[in-house]
Parts: structure tokens; C-alpha cells; sequence
């Protein structure tokens, strides 16, 4: 493990800000399940020919004084799991509740600002589960393995990838090219953002998709589903039916549902090879 720190002075307009940059290497042999928890900060996972996951990290922290630098650096931390082949790194402070659903709340006033930034090299066939919030980008280039990738403020872009999930950010777009039709049912989710995917010639699948304020686009030949049926909902005695607003089609011969869900933003489902 590899650690070096640099303390630098800046002057802003409201006055003097303390920061802290250090840098960091972990490594992990027999690793094939990552999880990376992060807050603020981006996650770029790339895939190599070896046979470990190796984590570069890039903390940083502001505070406006020294002794608000000195409570984050004792506050702020990359906590560190372990079991068999899975490993977890999660960004850990008094923000964490630690409850059973892993769910977060920040108490009180923020008194300093932190990022972690993170390019991690996996073997190809890693499983991912990678999450980060704020200022934030995610970026995937040529695993082969199952994921689950969340952001809520930035975008997040997988290149020459195979394996079957979910991708999801709140303010952002997602765009994907797969180097291999996914096999299991996949899910491509914004609410302020486009959803851009490619896939393979030859790609068999039922496709849901929906968006409120944008176009839904493809190039490969479709014919459509039946509606699925919606289940009522009991209110004081009656039944209420809510409209799935789902459009449904069928790509080549159907298989693994794909869906696409976004409010405010297109949905576009490519052939790369036209």
C-alpha cells in the first residue's frame, strides 16, 4: 500500500481554504465481485489481462481552516470488506447511518468538502456494483461480467461491454455499447438524461421502453408486444387501474426483456454494425 499527501493553500474570494490531496494503491488477488460505494467523486473501471483488481485512489479535501481539515481527515475514511472473492470499498464518515437498508443521511452542516476519485483495472469477467451522487461521472470499458452501475448527478457510459444488469442515474445520460448481447434481463433508467445503447447484429429481445418528454428511436426491425395486463389497485372499495405506459416491441426473435425508462430525454436503441 502506497500513501503520499500534499497540503496546499488557496485563496477564494470568501477567504482562505485548506486542501488535501493524497493518493493511494490498493491491490487484490483472486478478486472477481467489486463494490465501489463512493459519494462525491468518479468511478472509471477498466478491464486488463491480469489476474487482480488494482485500485487507484485520489482523495481530496477541503476545509476552511486547519482545524476543519484536521476533523475531516479523522472523520473521512475508505472503509475496506473482504470475503472470499468479493471486495467492498465504501467512502465512510458521520454521514453513514449504518442502518440495515445501507441507506445514508448527512447530520448537521457540512464542515468540509471531500471527493474520492477512482480508476480501477479488473479482470474481464469481474461482477460490478458501483454507485456514486455528486459531481460525478461512471465510466465501464470492456468487462464481460454481470453489473449493477447507479449515479445520481452525472452521466454514465459503458464501452465494448458484455454481461446483463441495470444502469440508472437521475441527472445524466447513459449511453452503453455491448460487445456481446446481453443474455438476462438488462435495464437502462434516467430521469434527465438520454439513453443511448448499441447493441450486436442478431439481437433477440423483448424491449420495454418509455419516456414523457422525448422520442423513442431504433434501426432494428421490431414488431410489437401485447400490453401487459396491470394488476388493480383496491381504494375504498374499488378497483383502480393505472395505465402502463410501457411501449412494448420485439427485437428478431424475442428473449431477455430489455427496458428503457426516462422522463425527460430520447430512447435510443442501435444496431452498431449499420
Amino acid at each position: 500500500m502506497r500513501i503520499s499527501g500534499l497540503l496546499l493553500m488557496s485563496a477564494l474570494a470568501f477567504g482562505q481554504t485548506v486542501q488535501d490531496k493524497s493518493t493511494e494503491h490498493r491491490s487484490y488477488a483472486g478478486a472477481h465481485e467489486l463494490i465501489i460505494d463512493n459519494v462525491t467523486g468518479a468511478i472509471e473501471v477498466t478491464a486488463s489481462t491480469g489476474g487482480s483488481v488494482e485500485v487507484d485512489i485520489e482523495k481530496t479535501l477541503r476545509a476552511w481552516s486547519q482545524d476543519r481539515m484536521t476533523l475531516a481527515k479523522k472523520e473521512i475514511s475508505l472503509a475496506e470488506r473482504r470475503e472470499g472473492g468479493l471486495v467492498q470499498l465504501m467512502v465512510d464518515g458521520p454521514f453513514r447511518c449504518h442502518c440495515s437498508d445501507n441507506s445514508s443521511n448527512f447530520h448537521g452542516d457540512n464542515l468540509y468538502e471531500f471527493r474520492y476519485d477512482f480508476k480501477i483495472r479488473v479482470p474481464r469477467d469481474t461482477k460490478l456494483d458501483l454507485r456514486t451522487v455528486n459531481d460525478s461521472h461512471i465510466l465501464v470499458d470492456g468487462t464481460s461480467g454481470d453489473f449493477r452501475i447507479r449515479n445520481v448527478n452525472g452521466g454514465i457510459e459503458m464501452r465494448e461491454v458484455e454481461g446483463s444488469g441495470s444502469v440508472s442515474t437521475v441527472n445524466g445520460p447513459v449511453k452503453v455499447t455491448f460487445a456481446r448481447n446481453p443474455q438476462g434481463a438488462t435495464s437502462f433508467k434516467s430521469v434527465n438524461g438520454t439513453l443511448d445503447v448499441s447493441f450486436r447484429r442478431g439481437l433477440n429481445a423483448d424491449v420495454r421502453m418509455k419516456t414523457m418528454n422525448g422520442g423513442m428511436f431504433t434501426d432494428f426491425a421490431v414488431t410489437p408486444l401485447p400490453m401487459v395486463a396491470e394488476q388493480p389497485e383496491d381504494r375504498n372499495g374499488m378497483k383502480v387501474y393505472r395505465r402502463n405506459r410501457m411501449t412494448g416491441v420485439r427485437i428478431g426473435n424475442g428473449g431477455p426483456e430489455l427496458t428503457f425508462e426516462t422522463l425527460n430525454g430520447e430512447v435510443l436503441i442501435k444496431n452498431r454494425e449499420k
